[in-house]
This record gives C-alpha cells, sequence and structure tokens, in this order.
C-alpha cells in the first residue's frame, strides 16, 4: 500500500492566513458562530420544501411493510436517521422541527468534519477556520443544509470516509476498508451518494494508477468495495427478509427510473445552476481557481492531497452535471471544493508585495465574505408560519388511525392510503392514466377522511374531480374534509367517501339540531350513512349546514380562500 508521507498542503510561497493571532482567532469564531446560529434561526422559521414533508413522514411507515410502494423506489437510511424526531415529537409540528433542529446539528458535524478534513491536509488550526467560513458564505450551503432531506445525512458520512482517507501518514487496507463501510452507508441514505462512491473510488485508483502502482490500485478497488458491500448487504436482508433480491433491485434500478422520465418532467431546472453560480460568483472563483492551481502543481503533491484533489473534481463535475440539479443537490460539493479556496490568495499574496495591492484582496476577500450574511438575513422573510398552521389544523381534524391525502406527506404522523408522491413526473402520469391512476384508485378505493390542497392536487384535479366534486368540502383554507354542504330545501347529491356516523354542523364548527331526508326518509342526525350516492335534503334549522363524520371540530374550521403561495419562492430569495 502506500508509503508514509509529509501529509502538509504545498502553498508555495507566503500564506493569506499564517500566524494565529488571538484577535483573527476571535473574528473569524464570531464570524463562523453567527453563520451556525442562522442555520439554528433558519431550521426554525424557514418555508419547508415538499420534499421535506415526504422524506421526514416516510419514517412513519417502520413497521409497515411499506418500503417498496414508495415511488421511485429509494434507499431508506435517511427515514432512520428522522425516526428520532418521530419518537421526541409529540404532534405534528413539533417532528417537523424537532427534525430541522436534528438537522442543523448534524450540519455543525459536518462543519467539523471539514475541519478534520482541511487540518488532516496540513493546514493551520487559523486557516482550517477561514475554510469553513468560506463554506458558510455559500449561500445554497446556509439555505439547504437543515432541510429534512437525505443529502445532509449523505454528505456526512461522506466527510467521514473521505476524513478516514486523510488521516495519518499510512494509507492501509483497513482504512480503505472503513472508508469503504462509510461510502456504503452514504449510499444507503441515497442513492445519489453513488456521486460520493464513484468520487472515492477514483480518487484511491487514479492516485496509484498515475503513479504506475497498478496492484496498488487494484487493492484499493477491492477494499473499498469490499467496505461497501457490507452495509449493503445487511440492508438488503434487514428490510428484505427472505427477499433481500428484491430491495437490491430498488436500490439499484430506482435511480434508473428517475434518470429516465426526468427529462420529460423537470425540462428546465438547470436554471439552478446559473443561480448558485450567479449567487456566489467570487466564492466559486476563488474554489475552482484553487483547485486548477493545486492540479498545476500535481507532481509536488503528497498523495493524500492528490486523493482528495481527485475526489474534489470528480464530485464536482457529478454535482454541476447532474440531470436533476435541484439547489440541495450543491451541498453534496460545497464542503470539498471550500478545502482549496486559501490557494488562490496565498498565491496572490506571493505575487504582488506592494501593500496597497494586498489591502485591495483583503478588501474584495473581506467584501465577498461579508455581503453573505445581507443575503442570509433576507432569507429570514421566507417563513413557514402558514405551512405549520395548516399542518396544526389538518391534523387536529384527523384521529391518530384516521388517514389523510395530499400527494406530498405534510402531516409526519398520520398515515396516507398511498405513499404517492405527486412530483412533476407523476403528475403527467395521472393526467395521462386518468381513472386508471393511482390517485383516483386511493381516492375511490381506500378515500381519506382529510384532502390537504396545494397546486399538485389542482394540477391533477381534472383526473380526479369526479372523486372530489360532491364528496368532499372545503372547511378551511387547503383543507377538504369528507363531507357535503346542505342548504335548506334543496336537494344535494352526496357521493359519501366513508361509511359511518355523520352529524350536522356549522361553519364555525360546532353541532347544529336540524332534521335531513336521506333518499325520502327523515331522519334527525347524527345517522349513519353507508358509502355511495345519497340524495339529501336540509329539512329545517339554519339556512346552511354541513354534514361531516361525527367529531369535535369547535373552532377548526376557517374561512377564506386556499393560500395558493403555500410553497412559493421554495428555491428563489
Amino acid at each position: 500500500m502506500a508509503k508514509p508521507e509529509d501529509n502538509k498542503m504545498d502553498t508555495s510561497g507566503t500564506l493569506f492566513i499564517g500566524a494565529c493571532p488571538r484577535r483573527l482567532t476571535l473574528l473569524l469564531g464570531v464570524s463562523i458562530a453567527i453563520k451556525v446560529t442562522l442555520i439554528f434561526v433558519f431550521a426554525w422559521h424557514i418555508l419547508l420544501i415538499m420534499d421535506e414533508f415526504a422524506q421526514l413522514g416516510y419514517a412513519k411507515y417502520f413497521a409497515n411493510g411499506l418500503f417498496d410502494t414508495i415511488h421511485p423506489p429509494k434507499a431508506v437510511g435517511f427515514a432512520v436517521f428522522y425516526k428520532l424526531a418521530h419518537l421526541i415529537g409529540w404532534d405534528a409540528v413539533s417532528i417537523i422541527l424537532v427534525a430541522r433542529m436534528q438537522t442543523a446539528l448534524l450540519a455543525c458535524g459536518s462543519l467539523l468534519l471539514v475541519y478534520a478534513c482541511a487540518r488532516a491536509l496540513g493546514e493551520q488550526r487559523l486557516r482550517a477556520l477561514f475554510i469553513i467560513l468560506v463554506l458558510l458564505c455559500f449561500t445554497n450551503f446556509m439555505e439547504r443544509i437543515f432541510r429534512t432531506r437525505s443529502e445532509p445525512l449523505a454528505l456526512f458520512f461522506a466527510l467521514a470516509a473521505i476524513l478516514v482517507i486523510l488521516r495519518g501518514h499510512t494509507l492501509n487496507a483497513r482504512k480503505i476498508f472503513i472508508a469503504g463501510i462509510l461510502s456504503g452507508l452514504a449510499f444507503l441514505v441515497t442513492q445519489k451518494s453513488a456521486f460520493f462512491n464513484l468520487a472515492l473510488g477514483l480518487g484511491l485508483v487514479i492516485d496509484a494508477t498515475l503513479r504506475k502502482h497498478f496492484i496498488d490500485a487494484i487493492v484499493r478497488g477491492f477494499y473499498l468495495t469490499a467496505g461497501w458491500l457490507l452495509p449493503a448487504i445487511a440492508y438488503c436482508f434487514i428490510f428484505g427478509g427472505s427477499d433481500p433480491l428484491r430491495i437490491a433491485e430498488g436500490l439499484i434500478f430506482g435511480p434508473v427510473e428517475v434518470a429516465i422520465y426526468s427529462s420529460e418532467a423537470y425540462n428546465g431546472i438547470r436554471v439552478y445552476v446559473l443561480q448558485t453560480l450567479l449567487d456566489n460568483t467570487l466564492l466559486y472563483l476563488l474554489c475552482f481557481s484553487g483547485m486548477i492551481m493545486a492540479l498545476k502543481r500535481w507532481k509536488t503533491l503528497n498523495e493524500k492531497t492528490r486523493i482528495a484533489l481527485i475526489f474534489s473534481f470528480v464530485i464536482t463535475t457529478l454535482v454541476f452535471t447532474h440531470n436533476q440539479p435541484w439547489p440541495y443537490v450543491f451541498i453534496m460539493a460545497l464542503p470539498f471544493i471550500s478545502l482549496w479556496s486559501l490557494i488562490p490568495l496565498d498565491s496572490l499574496l506571493a505575487q504582488n508585495r506592494r501593500p496597497a495591492t494586498r489591502l485591495f484582496i483583503l478588501a474584495v476577500t473581506t467584501v465577498t465574505l461579508v455581503s453573505s450574511y445581507c443575503l442570509n438575513l433576507s432569507y429570514l422573510k421566507i417563513n413557514n408560519v402558514q405551512q405549520l398552521e395548516l399542518v396544526t389544523r389538518a391534523e387536529a381534524l384527523l384521529k391518530p388511525d384516521e388517514k389523510y391525502f395530499d400527494g406530498i406527506g405534510m402531516l409526519p404522523n398520520r398515515l396516507e392510503p398511498t405513499t404517492l408522491w405527486l412530483d412533476a413526473w407523476y403528475v403527467l402520469k395521472t393526467r395521462r392514466e386518468g381513472k386508471h391512476s393511482e390517485a383516483w384508485q386511493v381516492l375511490t378505493q381506500s378515500p381519506p377522511k382529510v384532502i390537504i390542497w396545494s397546486y399538485r392536487l389542482s394540477n391533477i384535479y381534472s383526473a380526479i374531480a369526479e372523486a372530489i366534486d360532491n364528496s368532499y368540502v372545503k372547511v378551511a383554507p387547503n383543507i377538504r374534509l369528507a363531507g357535503r354542504q346542505l342548504h335548506i330545501g334543496r336537494q344535494e347529491k352526496f357521493n359519501v367517501p366513508l361509511s359511518g356516523r355523520y352529524q350536522l354542523y356549522s361553519d364555525t364548527g360546532t353541532p347544529v339540531s336540524a332534521q335531513i331526508n336521506v333518499e325520502g326518509i327523515t331522519l334527525a342526525p347524527p345517522v349513519t350513512l353507508s358509502a355511495g350516492a345519497k340524495t339529501i335534503t336540509l329539512l329545517n334549522g339554519p339556512e346552511k349546514a354541513l354534514l361531516l363524520p361525527e367529531g369535535n371540530y369547535d373552532g377548526l374550521f376557517k374561512d377564506g380562500d386556499d393560500n395558493k403561495k403555500l410553497f412559493a419562492h421554495t428555491y428563489y430569495r
């Protein structure tokens, strides 16, 4: 295997940050502390994207045997992580916020790993802190690292894997095997971690190959693959039982399904690549130029630095050419390119001895970093207040054993009749299939009590209108409840979605005393109705009333139009 080598990164000249004066240490420390505090503020306050609800909610399906029905098939390691939030939280909103805080804490762990990687590459303590600050100044990192998705956890394992390779003087089989295990865990969190796996594998193999150590290259590949397979095989047996191949098939071919259909449903999202480049132009210029300058000094770099550099180039290329470059994907590359941010600053200072030039370089760097704080503060206007209010109201309308449907998964502690994920592809699929679609089957064969309305359901309304109209009634903005609004003396068609006891309620949710005529029979609610079409007339009492499943709705109803901006500005500041 590899021989012991000096593990210090070659900076060739005057250092941008050399010694460790106390004032500079304090300044960097405070700057980083403010950024970390903002991550926690964002986690508590910022609007949730639809994916966050879904991925957090998948943890509720443990022991329910539904993992093989999630579409497209996913690695569900992230659900194990978010199960902790389900155990700590006491209602839907608390589960969401606990999960956000949990992910913010995970972000702190990732920052520590980046710091450790910088130190392992030979950077001094203060310079490693500067690298952390550069990373925190990327808007994509600050605005995505706290979100309850799979990428933050996968990034944590990937950073741990590369750190195992970088630490110490000797790169041996045991280290590579452990790095393989960590890479395998990252893959089991999300299959996008294949990017990390490939980057690490190429880093190890290419470095040995370029030195013409071909046997070392083969041995490295073997131990990395063996380590990767260990958690993957365990995962397949844990979730597949006597049929592990079914789970293995989902792990491998699930991402292929996404890659095939995404071109139809997600054209135009490459604009997010341009968005991140424009928002962080100087930072990207700093990091990319650092990587190129390090590459030019390839022959003088030590083994660990070469591996890290190859890893950085590969992961950056894969992330930025990914066919679905959503803003949260970029956090998979940003920590690794930040490791090279000091090299161009070192070079500029070494080549420019004049005080005025040095002052200019320092001023531009400072303004770039400070301006990121202004962008962070502007992000605070995108809050989650209305989303959480909707979650609270919808949860209160449901007993623990009752189901809802929204195609998003906004209630992490209530079950759904399906794990159908109404992303752009499944919206198109539902429109094409109409009454043969999964959404139609759900609403007609296993109807929920509550439907939470968003633009995704509006987009498939033409396909499911017959299952919604005359079966569900709007009781609050974005909430439909099984039932029908009745007007005195007027016959109304009610396609009863759920069998059970029904009662009359006012617009405020309080019970109403009145009589109704059901298929020619006069009754005084509560009444028991079977599923199916009914003709019902309100005979007396108020001018209008809501016929709903019997329950306590006092104070839960609210007048008003649907909030069509419930998920507005999720990707744009």
